[in-house]
């Protein structure tokens, strides 16, 4: 099973991370799912794609060919990634008009069914070489909600990118959106909005670009004949993102 265990209260975190990136540079070209490709002068853009059979994401990128075979000794980073499809969501999933900030990502055809099993997704952002108070960035703490089809088993962070120096973050009870206690097969962990915040647990590199890696695993689903069932995933970054 692919999840790194937190030690830490996901509450207590939360408050702590706020009140310390306060005053905090933010992160620009971070971009929530759904999105058009991002520009090198303005960043995230915020304009949503138009979901379809042949929509793609601008920034999101998913494992190919998938669904992926992880284990804890593989390193996520090194797949190969194409566009994520931005798919019409399911009639179980949080829908598209609870928020105008993301849309859900997938493979494609995604909100149909698709085969059990780990499904990769990854996003690129800048690391600024200074921050505002002319010292470098070493860390970096992010903070958002996301909702996936099924559980957001684990999340990584490259820095740079290419480097192979792929971790898990550090603060972040997973899974994020852990499945109801039985009979639920998968249950609603997918019709909700799951709030997370972590941080680097390696020095992350001024100047360069790095990457998230969001592992989410899709459950075999026994109602179905073949085990097949949706999968997906939807993020959105919040403003109190910031390096330190």
């Amino acid at each position: 099973m692919l999840f790194v265990k937190s030690k830490m209260m996901m509450q207590a975190l939360s408050a702590m991370l706020l009140f310390s990136t306060a005053a905090a540079a933010q992160i620009p070209g971070l971009c929530n799912t759904g999105q058009t490709t991002k520009t090198a002068v303005t960043g995230c853009t915020g304009i949503l794609v138009t979901p379809s059979n042949t929509a793609r994401d601008g920034n999101w990128g998913l494992a190919y060919p998938y669904p992926t075979t992880l284990s804890e000794s593989q390193d996520p980073c090194l797949f190969t990634f194409i566009k994520s499809s931005v798919v019409p969501p399911n009639l179980n999933w949080l829908p598209n008009s609870v928020s105008t900030a993301s849309e859900w990502v997938a493979p494609y055809d995604g909100e149909n069914n698709l085969n059990a099993g780990y499904y990769l997704y990854a996003t690129l952002f800048p690391v600024p070489s200074k921050l505002p108070n002319g010292s470098a960035p070493t860390g970096v703490t992010i903070s958002g909600q996301l909702a996936s089809d099924n559980d957001t088993v684990a999340i990584y962070l490259q820095s740079p990118v290419g480097s192979g120096a792929c971790s898990p973050v550090s603060g972040q009870s997973l899974p994020v959106n852990p499945p109801p206690p039985p009979p639920g097969n998968g249950g609603n962990d997918f019709s909700q909005w799951w709030p997370f915040s972590f941080t680097n647990s390696q020095a992350i590199t001024p100047g360069t670009s790095a990457a998230l890696y969001f592992v989410v695993q899709n459950s075999y689903d026994y109602d179905s004949q073949d085990g097949r069932s949706p999968a997906a995933l939807r993020v959105e970054f919040f403003s109190s993102s910031a390096f330190q």
